[in-house]
């Protein structure tokens, strides 16, 4: 049960930069206390970043659980990203107003239109010997292309045999994203509830400036309260966000499993092009949790860190022609 956990975490930090660099909008700036000139850093940085539609990434990120079963998880990786002019201009016109955009639509456009190549090395140090698995994937027109060793990877097994396995995603990963819950409903009361409880709970301030890769940055630090922002926020409302509306019981459960203590995002801003060169991330919290009838008890710590450059250059990314490309909508008809 907590391997799941903190593979779900794991996966959502590796998200974490590019989300970031793609999603960011003048309509989300929080500035907090902050002095005016600091706030028109994060609104110029906002609108600069708004209109990039590609970039580099270079991460690591350490992952830690103490419980019965210690966890130690190290990840890095490298990325290109890509979005054509289009799509981009289509997903900032429709998520202007956060609490009415469709969010299961804009996955769509956003996973069926960008390229990405990224290759990641995952080590596992839990046990006696140490495990590291290399996975490598393409994505480009809505195919995501899986290497062998991403496959074995994920299979846990030896699958070298394979030069690689396609999923096609198009008309067919929105409806998977809603079906799941994955994505929230649009629902304009909820989501500006939870936005001002966020507001709430959350801080921001400028640190000392520093240097990304050469680049004289401007460093802003956000903390989130997480336990004040769980303690404002009703099981009701948590169940809801999450689709689920007949479950606020689990949701309650969840809140109350939770003792977060710090939860926190540094961004390292370019001081004179505004564009957001560095991005870290710690968090660390304790959970309590039932596992074959007993309960467990565990501290997560993770730290991540991210280096981005090559704004605005193309991504070259080719699909072979040959490779098996199987499409997630049959996937989906024949698990229905």
């Amino acid at each position: 049960m907590l391997r799941k956990y903190l593979i779900f975490i794991a996966v959502i930090a590796l998200a974490f930069p590019g989300a970031f660099a793609l999603a960011d909008s003048m309509d989300d700036v929080f500035c907090g206390e902050l002095s005016g000139s600091d706030c028109q850093i994060l609104l110029d940085n906002a609108a600069v970043m708004d209109n990039v539609n590609s970039f580099a990434v270079s991460m690591s990120m350490n992952l830690e659980a103490d419980a019965d079963e210690p966890m130690r998880l190290s990840l890095q990786a490298t990325g290109q990203f890509e979005l054509d002019d289009e799509s981009l201009r289509t997903i900032n016109e429709r998520a202007v107003d956060l609490a009415e955009a469709e969010w299961a639509e804009l996955a769509e456009i956003f996973l069926t239109s960008a390229k990405a190549s990224v290759w990641m090395e995952i080590t596992d140090s839990s046990g006696a010997e140490a495990a590291t698995s290399e996975v490598n994937l393409l994505m480009k027109d809505g195919i995501v292309l899986l290497s062998a060793d991403a496959l074995s990877a994920l299979a846990g097994e030896d699958m070298s045999g394979m030069e690689g396995f396609g999923i096609d995603l198009n008309d067919a990963i929105g409806e998977m994203l809603a079906e799941t819950g994955a994505m929230p409903e649009p629902d304009s009361a909820e989501m500006k509830e939870m936005e001002a409880i966020a507001d709430s709970a959350v801080s921001v301030a400028r640190l000392a400036d520093s240097e990304v890769s050469g680049v004289a940055v401007a460093v802003f630090r956000s903390d989130l309260d997480l336990n004040a922002f769980l303690s404002m926020l009703s099981a009701d409302l948590l169940a809801a966000a999450a689709n689920d509306m007949d479950d606020s019981k689990a949701a309650g459960d969840l809140m109350e499993a939770l003792e977060a203590g710090e939860f926190s995002v540094t961004q390292y801003i370019g001081l004179d092009d505004k564009y957001t060169y560095g991005l870290d991330m710690l968090m660390d919290m304790d959970m309590s949790y039932t596992e074959k009838g007993q309960q467990r008890n565990a501290s997560i710590n993770m730290d991540l860190s991210a280096k981005l450059s090559d704004f605005g250059q193309p991504v070259n990314v080719e699909i072979p022609e040959d490779v098996f490309v199987f499409p997630l909508a049959m996937m989906m008809q024949m698990g229905s």
